[in-house]
């Protein structure tokens, strides 16, 4: 199990000066990282303000290793619009090895469908350019429908052989999940996960459980209403067991990557991710040794 960065952790610093916070990170530590495709600030893909050469150079140069990217299209946009070609060329001159689809808008069983057979489209794609293909969950995919959920709809219908899940262990606990009883689940369909951590005072941690029975927000009404920007804390200092879930995530032995996700918005973020990468070296390392 190797330790990974997703550069969301620093997308505002990122946006400012894309290589002095790719030094700054490489400087605290990390050796992998997971990359986001554009400027926030601007919408404009970073492989389009530099030269696909120039980036790699430069993490040859910070011996940063771009395990994997989140590729993703806007709110409102037909996933199979964007120029998947590209996206997926670019990524793999980067050096990448996997392609991760960050979020799909689904609220109901026919979009979750629907979304799985594009998932599925992209999956296919990818395979045939030599990358993986994974989708990464929030809270809302764990909306209940019936007995089952988005999510699970999501893992039924998706192949097996072509899609893979990257899970992100806090937001599967928002959605009122288990994360490890997720991941024994999946087995090997998800190889790499997303930590963060959630501050002691969210209650409920469950979104769905503030909700009544007659609310069905929209997806994004549940991030707005229901997710505040002091919800993330930097790692080791929430609600996180790390010994607990680190002796269990080895026990699994199917992780390949711990991926550090750091959402807070309060305080210094170079110093926030440099904690938590201490954090990170602690358990999954510790636990490798045990």
């Amino acid at each position: 199990m190797e330790i990974g960065l997703n550069l969301f952790s620093v997308f505002r610093e990122l946006n400012e000066d894309y290589f002095g916070t790719l030094e700054k990170v490489a400087e605290i530590g990390y050796k992998n990282v997971e990359l986001i495709s554009a400027n926030f600030a601007t919408g404009e893909r970073f492989t389009d303000t530099f030269t696909l050469p120039v980036i790699k150079q430069k993490f040859d140069d910070l011996g940063l290793k771009a395990f994997a990217a989140h590729e993703g299209v806007a709110p409102g946009k037909a996933i199979l619009d964007a120029d998947w070609d590209k996206i997926i060329e670019e990524n793999a001159l980067l050096g990448c090895q996997s392609i991760v689809f960050p979020m799909a808008f689904i609220s109901g069983r026919e979009d979750t469908l629907r979304t799985a057979e594009q998932l599925n489209q992209l999956g296919k794609k990818c395979k045939e350019a030599g990358l993986s293909f994974y989708y990464h969950n929030h809270a809302h995919e764990f909306k209940r429908i019936g007995d089952t959920s988005l999510f699970e709809l999501l893992v039924e219908n998706t192949d097996s052989e072509n899609v893979k899940f990257e899970l992100d262990l806090v937001w599967v606990m928002r959605g009122g999940y288990d994360p490890i009883s997720l991941l024994e689940k999946l087995g090997s369909r998800c190889d790499m996960i997303h930590q963060k951590d959630l501050g002691k005072h969210v209650n409920p941690v469950n979104i769905f459980s503030a909700l009544s029975q007659e609310d069905n927000p929209d997806t994004m009404k549940l991030y707005t209403e229901f997710v505040k920007p002091n919800d993330f804390v930097n790692l080791g200092t929430g609600i996180v067991h790390f010994q607990e879930t680190y002796q269990k995530l080895n026990e699994l032995g199917s992780i390949r990557y711990a991926i550090v996700e750091n959402e807070g918005q309060l305080g210094n973020k170079i110093a926030s991710i440099a904690d938590d990468l201490n954090v990170m070296k602690n358990y999954v390392q510790g636990a490798i040794k045990k």
